[in-house]
C-alpha cells in the first residue's frame, strides 16, 4: 500500500474511533442511543485537526461527503441539532476556505432546519474567514430576503457588491431591494451609480436606465405630494399649478422628469403624475 493510500485510511479511521468516543459520551449526556449515527457526534475540529496527521483539508472532505449523505437519507427527527456543529466547528476549522461547507451547512439550517439565525451564523463566519468571495454574503442576502429581514438583505448584497469580481446583477438586486423597502430615493442613488459606471456593461446599463426613469418619477411624484400636502395643510386649498409651489418657495425650481418634461398636475384633484401619466401603470 502506497504511502497517501495508507494515510487516507488513517485519517477515516481517526475520524471513526473519534467520532465513537464522542458519541458514547454524548449519547451518556443525552440519555438516547443513535445505533450506528456515531459519526455525527463529532468532536471539535480544531482535535480533529491536531490529528489529522497533517492532511485537515482531506479530512473535512471525508465529514463534508459523510454529511451531505447523512442528511440527504437520514430521517432521524433530531438530525438537525448538530448540523452547526458539524459544519460550523468541525468542517470550517478543519479547513476555514471550504467554501461549499458554509453555504451548504447554512442551505440545511435555513431550509430543513427553519434556523435562519444558525444559517446566518455560519455564513458570517465564512464571510469573515473568505473576504474576498462574493457568494456567501449573496447568499445570506436572499437567506435574509425570504426570511422578511429587509435590513439585514440590504446589508449583506451591499457586502456582496463591494467584493471585487462580484457581478454587476449583485448591484442590481440590491438596488431592487432597496425600492422594496420604500427607499426610494436610495434605490434612485444606486441605480444611478450602476447606469453612470463606466465597467457597467450594455445589457446592465439598459436595466439600470429603466430603473432610474421609474425611481425617479415615482421619488419626485412623493416629494411633489407631500408639498401638495404641506400647501394644502397650510392655505387650505390646493395649488393650481406646480409653478405656483415654486412661487411659494416650497420648491427651489419646477421639477421636471427622465426626458426633461414637466410633470402633470390636475388642480381639482391635486394628483401629479407624468407627462404620458404611466407612473400610475407601474
Amino acid at each position: 500500500m502506497s504511502r497517501g493510500s495508507t494515510t487516507m485510511v488513517l485519517l477515516v479511521a481517526v475520524a471513526l474511533a473519534l467520532s465513537a468516543v464522542s458519541g458514547t459520551r454524548l449519547e451518556r449526556l443525552a440519555g438516547v442511543r443513535v445505533e450506528s449515527q456515531e459519526l455525527l457526534y463529532l468532536p471539535n475540529g480544531d482535535y480533529l485537526k491536531a490529528a489529522s496527521l497533517g492532511q485537515a483539508p482531506f479530512l473535512a472532505d471525508v465529514i463534508y461527503l459523510w454529511a451531505i449523505q447523512f442528511y440527504a437519507s437520514y430521517e432521524r427527527e433530531d438530525r438537525f441539532r448538530y448540523v452547526e456543529h458539524i459544519f460550523g466547528s468541525v468542517i470550517v476549522t478543519l479547513d476555514p476556505h471550504y467554501i461549499d461547507a458554509y453555504w451548504m451547512g447554512a442551505m440545511i439550517l435555513s431550509v430543513e432546519a427553519h434556523d435562519i439565525d444558525g444559517a446566518l451564523r455560519l455564513l458570517d463566519r465564512g464571510m469573515e474567514r473568505n473576504p474576498d468571495n462574493w457568494m456567501l454574503p449573496w447568499i445570506a442576502a436572499w437567506e435574509s430576503y425570504h426570511s422578511g429581514r429587509l435590513e439585514d438583505a440590504v446589508h449583506y448584497f451591499d457586502v456582496a457588491a463591494n467584493i471585487p469580481g462580484a457581478p454587476d446583477s449583485v448591484r442590481r438586486m440590491k438596488a431592487g431591494l432597496l425600492g422594496k423597502t420604500g427607499d426610494t430615493r436610495k434605490a434612485l442613488e444606486l441605480w444611478l451609480e450602476i447606469y453612470n459606471d463606466d465597467e457597467t456593461d450594455d445589457r446592465s446599463r439598459g436595466i439600470a436606465e429603466r430603473q432610474v426613469r421609474r425611481l425617479k418619477h415615482r421619488a419626485d411624484i412623493e416629494d411633489l405630494s407631500r408639498i401638495i400636502a404641506d400647501f394644502v395643510a397650510r392655505t387650505g386649498r390646493r395649488p393650481t399649478s406646480i409653478e405656483e409651489l415654486v412661487e411659494a418657495g416650497d420648491l427651489y425650481s419646477l421639477p421636471l422628469d427622465f426626458d426633461g418634461q414637466p410633470y402633470l398636475y390636475d388642480p381639482l384633484t391635486g394628483v401629479a403624475n407624468v407627462a404620458d401619466g404611466s407612473l400610475f401603470r407601474d
